[in-house]
């Protein structure tokens, strides 16, 4: 009768493992490898200064925005409830990202703006869909604001299943 009692115990106590071992999904990023990078210790120096010097504060906050709206994979200067003052302070914030990307080099901009995607993606809570508005934000900035030699940074968005 004990055994037969052990027997239920374990198997439910296994059920139970093997159900909430389930739930828990992660997430694992891999960044390019340097080493078969011909400028991976350009690109390194670029992530060094960003980490020290916070550049592109303003792309970072625009991010943020383009994130709560997240209506669409282009950039949005519609007005909303969120944002009294309306179009003008996120184009004069978009104008302020842009100057902010022309004062990098060249090599810099796709990794810098890599960077600050993951930077904003750390600050605050977000859901999935806006996780990946924040990296397409990143990803398209040089080529909306117009960032010579640079069309579209070639970094991945970050997919997730869709049972999210």
């Amino acid at each position: 009768m004990a055994n037969k009692l052990f027997l239920v115990c374990a198997a439910l106590a296994l059920c139970f493992l093997l159900t909430n071992a389930s739930i828990y999904r992660t997430i694992v990023e891999f960044d390019e490898d340097d080493a078969t990078n011909p400028i991976g210790p350009k690109v390194r120096k670029c992530q060094k200064e960003f980490q020290e010097e916070q550049h592109l504060r303003a792309c970072q906050q625009l991010m943020r925005q383009q994130a709560r709206k997240g209506r669409s994979d282009e950039l949005d200067f519609e007005d909303d409830m969120e944002n009294p003052q309306g179009p003008q302070q996120e184009e004069k914030l978009f104008q302020q990202c842009c100057n902010e990307l022309r004062q990098e080099e060249t090599y810099c901009v796709c990794p810098t703006l890599k960077q600050a995607a993951k930077a904003v993606r750390l600050q605050g809570q977000h859901q999935p869909m806006q996780v990946r508005k924040i990296f397409q934000t990143a990803k398209n900035l040089p080529k909306v604001c117009n960032i010579p030699q640079v069309d579209v940074c070639p970094f991945k968005i970050p997919s997730f299943p869709s049972y999210y």
